[in-house]
């Protein structure tokens, strides 16, 4: 039977490839062309010559046989077109095309067109195919519906184009079989590739969060000796793959252990670790004494540099994917947890220095007038001084809180009443206050992060306005946001002062819009600065926003 024939010949030449492909894929060469496919050109022209090669060493070998014109160059070319994209795939197609222009004669446009459209249309199909996650049932369906396309074409060629016996009826299954079969078998080798890449990458990630949990209180204070010598010692112990394992700065080695702890055998690793940290870790390994492999990743405390975190053996000389995958986690979360520290540390002492900027205004002018309101009272009314006096205790009590202090809507209203009650027992009316609580739901927020704008309001917007005025606080509620606006119809902001007023590095006397504004930044981003806008002699709108993020009780 002449299929039978040509089946076979095509299956037998297929079968070593792919064997061959099978055994390239557990090497570092190949396994680093996989993994940066999509981001080097040169993974990319990595992955054409290798097609192209078994391409064209399947054409010569066709040549030596009956079937002279029937081989399997479509499948190297839709595997590589559904690989590394169109480029990839015409790049493989033109290639092999060029190839087979040299070796057949007489030469045919037709299969070369037909060639080159194959690796397109496969390349174009190629990010669909990487959604589906390589999947090889949809790579066979793909080369037997383009195999197909191909075979119809091929049906116009002169029909003496292959040699007595053997027709085209004859090549049209073996063809569609092991083009199918190839083609699916490449993909699926991949797609067995990455299923054991994730694989280890799952229990990996599962050794380094394991690992991390056990660190954080040791690392959630920063790196030093204490902690790096705790750290590598919880490595080596869960992670139960490395010989040995240590943690550095720049400047000195800050931990290292290993699995074994005799004397000698200790002595001669760390002398050869030392050596390698001495030479940045440029060292040849043959060089040392009992170190044969060692990974190095580096450490980042926030965008700077800090050190490096190391593992390796002592007998191996190789590391395996999984190795290298686990001591990357680990570095990658040890360099989280140091840049948290360090961005947590200087978010505290950022809050912590405006807090106590802020409170270092409290005007000593308005607690003398406090005093001089509530000591007229005292002979006059002296209940509603009894009542100023607590008011009094209640702002000071409240401007005097801790740095990291969140508190309720509630509890900001009941210190900015105390505030406002001081002031309207001196001004009586001509200070009018006004709420509009548009929500029924309680919320957290800073302290002190609204009362500087009611302040500001009284202060600076109607104290000069002869006849006083009102101001009206508003709340709110949206889908992810609470607005609160203070309002007043005072003496308004020149436009001049208005651009600066916000702005840091122009020198003022009052830092209290400024300072709530930073914070503001700090706790939720820049799109929930204050805004101000001002009208002279109209008054002026202050406004904020509060992301919701857990509604905690009703008012």
């Amino acid at each position: 039977m002449a299929w039978y024939s040509i089946l076979t010949n095509l299956c037998a030449r297929i079968f070593v490839v792919l064997i061959l492909f099978s055994v390239l894929c557990r090497t570092g060469i190949i396994r680093e062309t996989i993994n940066t496919l999509h981001e080097k050109v040169r993974s990319k022209v990595k992955l054409v010559l290798f097609f192209s090669f078994f391409g064209g060493l399947d054409l010569f070998c066709g040549t030596l046989l009956p079937t002279v014109v029937i081989n399997n160059h479509s499948t190297y070319v839709i595997s590589a077109g559904l690989i590394g994209g169109p480029a990839a795939g015409v790049a493989t197609a033109c290639i092999i095309s060029l190839v087979s222009v040299a070796l057949i004669k007489p030469a045919f446009v037709m299969p070369v067109v037909l060639t080159v459209g194959e690796g397109f249309i496969a390349g174009m199909l190629s990010k669909w195919l990487q959604k589906q996650n390589y999947n090889f049932v949809h790579a066979a369906a793909i080369a037997y519906a383009l195999t197909s396309i191909n075979l119809a074409f091929m049906t116009v060629l002169p029909p003496d184009l292959l040699p007595s016996p053997f027709t085209l009826e004859d090549a049209i299954f073996p063809l569609l079989f092991c083009v199918t079969a190839g083609t699916g078998s490449f993909i699926g080798l991949l797609e067995d590739y990455y299923n054991q890449q994730e694989k280890f990458e799952g229990i990996s990630a599962k050794i380094a969060l394991k690992i991390t949990n056990s660190t954080l209180s040791f690392l959630q204070n920063g790196l030093d000796k204490k902690s790096a010598s705790e750290t590598v010692d919880i490595i080596i112990k869960d992670s139960e793959t490395f010989d040995f394992v240590a943690i550095t700065s720049m400047d000195e080695i800050l931990g290292f252990t290993s699995y074994r702890t005799e004397a000698p055998f200790v002595t001669f690793l760390k002398n050869d670790f030392a050596k390698l940290f001495k030479s940045d870790f440029s060292i040849p390994t043959e060089k040392l004494d009992v170190i044969r492999a060692c990974l190095t990743v580096p450490l980042y405390d926030d965008k700077r540099k800090f050190g490096y975190l190391c593992a390796g053996h002592i007998m191996d000389n190789r590391v395996s994917p999984m190795e290298e995958t686990l001591i990357n986690g680990i570095g990658t979360m040890i360099s989280t947890q140091l840049a948290f520290h360090n961005i947590k540390e200087k978010a505290d002492l950022l809050q912590q220095a405006e807090i106590k900027a802020l409170q270092s205004q409290i005007n000593p002018h308005f607690l003398f007038n406090a005093l001089s309101t509530i000591s007229y009272y005292c002979t006059q009314q002296p209940q509603t001084a009894k009542t100023l006096i607590n008011d009094l205790a209640n702002y000071y009590r409240k401007n005097l809180a801790d740095a990291d202090t969140m508190i309720t809507i509630r509890e900001e209203l009941q210190h900015i009443g105390a505030y406002i009650h001081l002031e309207q027992a001196r001004f009586r009316e001509r200070l009018q206050v006004d709420y509009e609580l548009n929500t029924e739901n309680s919320f957290m927020l800073p302290a002190l992060i609204l009362q500087p704008l009611v302040e500001n309001a009284i202060k600076h917007g109607l104290y000069p306005k002869i006849s006083g005025g009102k101001i009206t606080i508003r709340i709110d509620e949206k889908p992810s946001y609470f607005r609160i606006t203070v309002i007043d119809d005072g003496m308004g902001i020149a436009r001049e002062k208005l651009a600066t007023i916000l702005d840091d590095s122009v020198p003022k006397k009052s830092i209290g819009l400024s300072n709530v504004n930073k914070r503001l930044n700090t706790l939720y981003g820049s799109k929930n600065r204050l805004r101000i806008s001002s009208r002279i002699n109209k008054g002026t709108l202050v406004s904020m926003r509060i992301p919701i993020q857990e509604v905690i009780s009703t008012q």
